[in-house]
């Protein structure tokens, strides 16, 4: 029976790569994967980039007004699907996750999601909280702190006069590599930089 997953960690834990390796696991097998991440992802276009370098390019880019389980009944009629693989799962939309759990249990397709659990104010994502909510399997990828506890916090800097500066307020979606940059860190060490609101070394 086809499953719903949820592969959620912090900014750099690896969720980019585990997606890759996954994809290149089923291919090797024969079997057909379709990628799939939101409109909001401006970072890459239609790809998604691994900061190793590596990248692969996605079958849909999703607005958040697509309906997710028409479009794949769509592609059905002219192609088999093994496995459906989302990136930044964090940006859809409550009813974008739901109409994935559709998938799942109407076309028997496994739908393997890849996001962030909160943002950088420790608030969660719409998508997250439903992934949370309904996914068969929920798994950690772990990042590590500077200090060596688990990161779990993802700190949001801007630059300012050539330096990286915490961001502690703003909009919930700010794009890492395009309007922001992120470190992940542990809730200890998020609340100190918080406190002492200087400036940031990556």
């Amino acid at each position: 029976m086809a499953k719903l997953y949820f592969k959620y960690g912090a900014m750099k834990s690896g969720k980019t790569t585990d997606i890759i390796k996954t994809y290149y696991n089923y291919q090797e097998k024969g079997l057909k994967i379709i990628i799939i991440k939101p409109s909001d992802d401006l970072k890459a276009g239609k790809n998604i980039l691994c900061r190793s370098g590596a990248s692969l390019c996605c079958d849909y880019v999703v607005p958040k007004e697509e309906n997710i389980y028409n479009l794949i009944e769509k592609h059905l009629i002219d192609s088999q699907i093994d496995c459906i693989l989302v990136d930044e799962a964090q940006f859809l939309t409550s009813k974008q996750v739901d109409e994935l759990s559709d998938i799942v249990d109407n076309e028997n397709i496994p739908v393997i999601c890849y996001g962030l659990r909160a943002d950088a104010f420790s608030c969660l994502f719409p998508g997250s909280t439903r992934l949370f909510e309904i996914a068969d399997v929920i798994e950690e990828l772990k990042a590590v702190c500077k200090c060596g506890n688990k990161a779990t916090f993802n700190l949001r800097l801007k630059r300012v006069d050539g330096e990286l500066v915490p961001v502690f307020s703003g909009e919930q979606v700010s794009i890492d590599g395009k309007d922001a940059e992120y470190d992940s860190v542990c809730r200890t060490c998020y609340k100190k930089i918080k406190k002492e609101k200087g400036i940031y070394k990556l």
